[in-house]
């Protein structure tokens, strides 16, 4: 909540502990306020707080304050010398010096920021992940990523073994009409390499998926005097087709995850007057 104000309480004057430098003449006051913002959304879970200070020349007369124009950069929490380091004149002008007026500027500020301060998220809308502040769109995409590949793998798991009895049905035909020879292995590991690029997280991806693969067509050793002039026709139609349904169905199974993946939205949280607290205000006199 904010801190309320009432016309008699004295009014903090601040200067910077470093002496002024060169060349300058006076003093000159501004306004400063540090804030601590939360922000809060129900509907992403989320509870953000933030320190900031926010500062902008003292208005003459009753002129509005303009804050969207900063003055100075200062970081939260720093010290202020309660005296003027230096022998400078202070040039007040006409600004009015009193509790009221200073309330005033204070509630402009913070009707300012409930009407223009937003925090900014990345927002996944498929896995309903959401980002942290600062964090890049590389660095979200790559969480969503790892998301979306433990939501892939039971079904590629599951393409796995339908993959598995097809080839243990045909081997099954095989041995029924007295083959001896271990089947020749398909291309399938060469095809779904060239997939492993989809994912940012791609090593676990094609670690997972191909050892499988390859545990799968290496069930049984390969003898080298094995050529394709001994298979029939129709066994290489067969196990053809058979890995270009594994390959068809394992790509648009990638295609599928990867574009719910790459979907990134900009999800904005606003700030209420209740999520406001005033920490610190008063005038900062400034030498130029």
């Amino acid at each position: 909540m904010r801190t309320s104000t009432q016309d008699s309480t004295p009014i903090n004057n601040f200067w910077l502990i470093s002496a002024a430098t060169e060349n300058v003449t006076a003093y000159y006051p501004s306004v400063l306020v540090e804030c601590k913002l939360t922000f809060r959304s129900l509907r992403a879970g989320y509870h953000h707080t933030e320190e900031r200070i926010y500062t902008a020349w003292y208005p003459e007369n009753d002129l509005p304050i303009d804050w969207d124009k900063k003055v100075i950069d200062l970081a939260t929490g720093t010290k202020f010398s309660p005296v003027a380091p230096t022998n400078l004149p202070q040039q007040k002008g006409n600004c009015v010096f009193n509790s009221s007026r200073f309330s005033e500027l204070e509630d402009e500020l913070i009707s300012s920021l409930v009407r223009k301060e937003k925090l900014c998220l990345l927002y996944n809308p498929v896995f309903k992940l959401y980002s942290t502040p600062g964090q890049t769109k590389d660095d979200f995409l790559d969480k969503v990523s790892e998301v979306a590949l433990e939501e892939m793998e039971p079904e590629l798991k599951d393409l796995m073994r339908k993959f598995e009895l097809k080839i243990e049905q045909v081997r099954e035909s095989e041995e029924r009409k007295g083959r001896k020879d271990p089947l020749p292995e398909p291309d399938l590991l060469k095809s779904l390499e060239k997939r492993s690029e989809i994912f940012t997280s791609k090593t676990r991806l094609t670690s997972m998926f191909l050892s499988t693969a390859k545990q799968t067509l290496k069930a049984k050793p390969r003898s080298s005097s094995v050529s394709m002039d001994f298979i029939n026709n129709e066994l290489q139609e067969t196990l053809y087709r058979i890995e270009q349904e594994a390959c068809d169905a394992a790509n648009e199974l990638y295609d599928t995850f990867l574009s719910k993946s790459q979907q990134c939205d900009t999800f904005e949280i606003g700030l209420q007057h209740q999520n406001i607290q005033v920490l610190r205000r008063g005038v900062l006199w400034l030498a130029y």
